[in-house]
């Protein structure tokens, strides 16, 4: 059974007039191979950056940078005029930190998930927060209004994700084959399992400055991580030092 919150979701987006004004907003997108992350370098190592009509994945454990990296890619979409719809399965994502960091966000639909301890939260609780939330994911995609479109289920137990079936990421990826659209999927682990789309698995690593024990300071984290597009294997990291890693 449908939640309310999907119900008048789907309305929105089915509606004649929300539709048009969407569409009026964006740019022309014709002939884009892919669209920018924010991070020139892993632009490069991507290829041109996210790939259109493909749905990519963002993965790494806590503080490995995975937030940091969507937060760079929202904001070089809010810049260039693009809509972005975002999907926060456990309602944790903090606008006052991406507005900081360039994101408009009068330019992003945030659907925001139930606040939920997901460590406490019953099993079924949990199954239906992903059900929903995928769901969400999936109207998004097919409204094929948005230039990015983003499922934010990291923190999700790993026996809810494997509960779903092995056709809903097919599904995914067909409802996005040929749109405009950049689908992005943002969690610990993989669950994509399909050869479209890059999967950018991230680590990192911390910083020190200091010739001595004494003088020896944290100077913020190294960050990089693979690359598997094609199902073929690149390195990529963030050259420099001091990077603030959000998430």
């Amino acid at each position: 059974m449908k939640s309310a919150v999907i119900n008048r979701l789907e309305s929105l987006l089915l509606a004649s007039k929300h539709g048009a004004s969407l569409a009026r907003s964006l740019p022309d997108q014709a002939g884009r191979p892919g669209v920018s992350t924010g991070l020139p370098g892993l632009d490069a190592a991507l290829g041109g950056g996210w790939r259109l009509g493909e749905i990519s994945e963002i993965v790494g454990a806590r503080a490995t940078g995975r937030t940091s990296v969507l937060v760079q890619t929202m904001a070089a979409a809010t810049a260039r005029g693009d809509i972005v719809g975002l999907v926060d399965a456990w309602d944790r994502f903090d606008p006052v930190s991406a507005a900081a960091a360039g994101v408009d966000l009068t330019r992003v639909l945030w659907i925001r998930g139930a606040t939920l301890t997901v460590e406490l939260a019953r099993p079924a609780v949990l199954q239906q927060a992903v059900h929903r939330a995928v769901r969400a994911f999936d109207l998004i995609i097919r409204a094929g209004l948005f230039g990015i479109v983003v499922l934010d289920l990291a923190g999700a137990p790993a026996r809810a994700l494997q509960a779903l079936p092995f056709t809903t990421w097919m599904r995914l990826a067909h409802a996005n084959e040929g749109r405009q659209t950049a689908g992005l999927l943002l969690g610990e682990i993989a669950v994509g399992r399909s050869a479209r789309g890059a999967c950018l698995e991230l680590d990192a690593s911390p910083r020190w400055t200091g010739t001595s024990p004494q003088s020896r300071r944290f100077d913020g984290f190294k960050l990089g991580g693979k690359i598997k597009i094609d199902l073929s294997v690149h390195r990529w990291a963030i050259k420099g030092s001091g990077n603030r890693v959000i998430g």
